[in-house]
């Protein structure tokens, strides 16, 4: 039985005996009685050792299988650990490196997969082999952990990447139904002072005008009153009298009824007393 790699024979067993062409290649024994079995091993292998690989029995019957070596490089978050305010975007940035071929990389938080419209993942060559950056972006709404996950179909289990998303609630803005409500208490409150000072000033207004109103009827009641007065100053035949004066105020006259043949007062008789006394004047012929 020999054993090639590529087409090179690495590896050979005649009569149970194992001829080793590289220490890393080995084949161990299982064969029973009914059955003719050998497991050939390749170790430390290497992205040269990737091809073909052929195990021929005598040059009668050969079996052929491929040999796909993959690589895992690094993985890491950057930054660490993640502090927002809640509500806020948190942005996560993770990078594989040094991988073949490229790796699958996706995000888990608090142990749920992530949905892969939150992320998007880019690839770059370095060499042989390939470098990815996968970028997140998550609301922050509880404190969480954050995974970054990456593996290719050799891994049994993919490489892990931890960090924490820590939402900071002592930056958190206030509820904002307070604070509207709280605004509107206070424009009601001042809406009805001002309404209240609006109707106070109508009700003086009003009262003022009506208090002017009555003290011009008062005054022109005055006025007509005084108006009506008798004149103290008047004529009685021929004489005046006037209210100031002291005639006027001593004594007054008025002559007889009786008259001479040429119309003048026969006697006269002379009254004391108030001037502004109505009296009838009347001339008899």
């Amino acid at each position: 039985m020999t054993w090639l790699l590529n087409r090179n024979v690495v590896l050979t067993i005649s009569m149970d005996q194992v001829f080793e062409n590289d220490a890393r290649f080995t084949a161990v024994n299982y064969t029973t009685r009914n059955t003719f079995k050998w497991e050939f091993t390749v170790r430390n292998v290497t992205r040269n050792d990737s091809g073909e690989i052929t195990c021929d029995v005598q040059n009668i019957q050969s079996v052929k299988a491929l040999l796909s070596v993959q690589e895992s490089g690094s993985l890491s978050i950057m930054d660490g650990n993640v502090t927002v305010r809640h509500g806020d975007q948190a942005v996560f940035i993770c990078v594989a490196l040094g991988w073949f071929p490229e790796p699958q990389v996706f995000w888990s938080i608090d142990g749920i997969i992530a949905n892969s419209g939150n992320y998007n993942t880019t690839v770059e060559t370095n060499g042989t082999k390939l470098d990815s950056t996968s970028t997140l972006k998550v609301a922050a709404t509880d404190t969480a952990e954050v995974q970054c996950l990456a593996k290719v179909a050799a891994m049994k289990a993919p490489k892990m990447s931890s960090v924490f998303l820590i939402v900071d609630e002592t930056n958190q803005d206030p509820d904002r139904t307070v604070l509207i409500a709280v605004t509107v208490a206070f424009s009601l409150a001042a809406l009805l002072v001002l309404v209240i000072i609006g109707v106070v000033f109508y009700c003086k207004r009003k009262r003022a005008k009506k208090s002017t109103y009555q003290e011009n009827v008062t005054s022109r009641i005055q006025s007509s009153e005084e108006s009506g007065k008798d004149n103290p100053v008047y004529i009685i035949d021929g004489y005046t009298s006037h209210h100031n004066s002291p005639r006027a105020t001593d004594s007054y006259q008025i002559p007889n009824n009786s008259q001479t043949t040429s119309g003048q007062p026969k006697d006269v008789k002379i009254f004391r007393g108030t001037p502004t006394a109505k009296c009838r004047h009347a001339t008899i012929v």
